[in-house]
């Protein structure tokens, strides 16, 4: 029992002082009330089934109970969940469920029994709400008033018509009003050697914010001690543990007390207290061997099997995946700048070759291909490692839009599951368009160099994957189904994020982002033709096409900007964080975070989440 020593009450009038002085208005505070007592001041209420609240049970300070008090325990248990699940469904309009589960609860109960005063109070209350017969609600209030003179409406249900039907059922019962402000019949001590004791207090009237409590101690030894009762209706309980009464004689009493701490009633008091004479004669038992318990039984499976679904976000460095850089004719367009702007288109998604291999391949094309240039000239300023460079990204963070996470694990010992696990990248999200490469270099040329309007088609990164070990140590008790865990991973591997260029397409071939398309650039204040435009420093109608060609080029233009690739790797190491939640023996839930530095080749960051089903044994 949850006791603290106290200066107890001498009568009263002292308890009430009592109480304020030594901290019991915190108890008044703490403890709800069950069910208000009757008021004939209150203000009427309407009968709506969900304007009526389920009252708070008080908490019950007391330990376990076991011997003779478990059964009275289970009977008061069974009838506070009846009652407050008739409640739940008369606030729900299931009028005729409530009063089939009142019956029910109530069938085999004696009728003089207090504690199914509640439940018989609110079935009268159901049969009004439902028929609106007024002699059935006084006959099933009649038989609340037998159980327990005192029983009252919630305060939500004191409209008029309730109210006066229970004064009316309490003249028409037959039973007088109790003498005395608490009830009590003393448990029987009989058999009660080496066990708990129920002690039950009847109550005129639970008050409303206020609390039943009961002071005892061992008998002439020491102060009195306070327990705050459990409260069901007016019916208060408490249990004197086998370890409180000690197999001893007890002493105790009882007070009402309301919100305000005044007290209404007692039942015996510090000057004259009531009595268990316990007395038992007690053998001495063996001291049986302690053996240590039993090591809870893991729940964790031997083999996973994850199928994740994931995405991430990491920081983007380096140079995009398939953009060369880009040429800019605003900006000074070179003689090399041709050059690289031949080569890249002649060699489609292959290797750029070196300078006698473009002279070559220059060779092979009509002219009109790389004029006003000779192939020589062209090959003189071509450099195949500027040419080859790919357009810078800028650092900062993007997004890998979609994965698949397979992953096998095998417990080891208690909450060690060390896996293989691979991360499979399906939409990198990349929006690359160019002319294409699996073309005919004369039929590009011409179908698409020097198209007005290119459509080009759009290309995407190679296939991206890792894969790797990771081990995993599962928190939390053995016997628990949702489990946090915490490790580590190591790999190898690439992966891709998704990066805005800030530039649009290069749809018909030529290295500039066709929205800036220009037939001839100014270089050192000489004008300087701009691949495939041929004709864009000749003058006459030479020029004036190219400047056509060019212009539509700009104005038909996509102004979508291009979206590339940024591919980071080819090892990773990092942590991981995440929960499995075993919902069947062979079914599981996962979610996890990883967080992988990834290196060497372009080094970076990458955050990954990733979430499925689990297949276990």
């Amino acid at each position: 029992m949850s006791t603290r020593d106290r200066i107890q009450p001498t009568s009263r009038r002292s308890a009430r002082a009592w109480l304020i002085t030594t901290g019991g208005s915190t108890l008044l505070a703490v403890l709800p009330a069950v069910l208000l007592a009757p008021s004939a001041s209150a203000s009427p209420l309407g009968l709506s089934p969900r304007a009526l609240k389920a009252p708070l049970i008080a908490p019950n300070f007391s330990p376990g109970l076991r011997g003779p008090g478990r059964a009275f325990f289970d009977a008061r248990e069974d009838l506070k969940a009846a009652y407050n699940k008739a409640l739940g469904q008369y606030n729900n309009l299931e009028l005729d469920a409530a009063k089939a589960g009142l019956e029910d609860a109530l069938n085999g109960a004696a009728p003089d029994d207090p504690m199914t005063a509640p439940l018989r109070m609110l079935k009268a209350v159901i049969i009004f709400s439902n028929t609106g017969k007024a002699d059935e609600t006084t006959a099933a209030f009649i038989d609340a008033v037998k159980a327990d003179y005192n029983v009252s409406l919630l305060t939500e249900l004191r409209g008029t018509d309730l109210q006066k039907l229970l004064d009316k059922a309490r003249k028409d019962s037959g039973v007088s009003a109790p003498s005395e402000s608490v009830q009590h019949t003393a448990p029987d001590i009989s058999d009660a050697c080496g066990k708990d004791l129920v002690l039950t207090a009847l109550a005129n009237q639970a008050p409303e914010g206020g609390q039943v409590v009961l002071y005892w101690r061992p008998a002439g030894v020491g102060e009195f001690k306070t327990v705050t009762m459990d409260t069901f209706g007016n019916v208060a309980q408490s249990t004197l543990t086998a370890s409180d009464h000690g197999d001893k004689p007890v002493e105790y009493f009882f007070y009402i007390f309301d919100g305000a701490n005044k007290d209404l009633g007692n039942k015996g008091d510090q000057e004259n207290p009531l009595k268990l004479e316990i007395e038992c004669k007690k053998e001495v038992a063996p001291k049986p061997k302690e053996e240590p318990p039993p090591k809870p039984k893991t729940t964790l499976p031997r083999v996973f099997i994850n199928i994740g679904l994931g995405t991430g976000a990491g920081i983007a460095r380096g140079v995009a995946d398939q953009s060369y850089k880009q040429l800019s004719p605003s900006g000074g367009y070179t003689p090399a700048d041709f050059a690289c702007s031949l080569a890249r288109w002649q060699a489609g998604t292959g290797a750029l070759p070196d300078a006698v291999g473009f002279q070559n391949g220059l060779m092979n094309l009509a002219p009109a291909q790389y004029a006003p240039y000779a192939p020589a000239d062209l090959a003189l300023v071509y450099n195949p490692e500027s040419c080859g460079e790919h357009h810078p990204v800028k650092s900062g963070m993007a997004s890998a839009p979609f994965h698949i996470a397979p992953e096998v694990g095998f417990r080891l010992g208690r909450a060690i599951v060390l896996s293989v696990f691979g991360r499979l990248e399906l939409v990198t999200g990349s929006k690359v368009y160019r002319d294409d490469p699996k073309l005919a270099l004369g039929d590009s040329y011409t179908n698409e160099v020097l198209n007005s309007n290119p459509q080009g088609v759009r290309t995407k990164p190679g296939f991206t994957g890792a894969g790797g070990i990771k081990v995993k140590y599962f928190l939390g008790k053995d016997d628990k189904k949702f489990r946090l865990f915490v490790g580590g991973q190591v790999g190898g591997g690439f992966s891709r994020l998704r990066v805005p260029m800030g530039f649009a397409n290069d749809r018909n071939g030529n290295s500039v982002p066709d929205d800036k398309e220009l037939p001839a650039s100014l270089n050192l204040g000489m004008c300087q033709p701009v691949w495939p435009y041929s004709g864009g420093c000749a003058g006459g109608d030479a020029q004036l096409q190219a400047n056509a060609l060019a212009g539509s080029v700009a104005t038909n233009a996509d102004s979508t900007q291009r979206i590339d690739t940024v591919r980071i790797g080819g090892g990773f190491v990092g942590a991981n964080f995440g929960f499995n939640y075993q919902i069947v023996k062979n079914f599981a839930l996962f979610g996890e975070i990883q967080a992988n530095v990834w290196f060497p080749k372009t080094s970076s960051f990458l955050l990954d989440f990733a979430f499925g089903p689990v297949i276990t044994f």
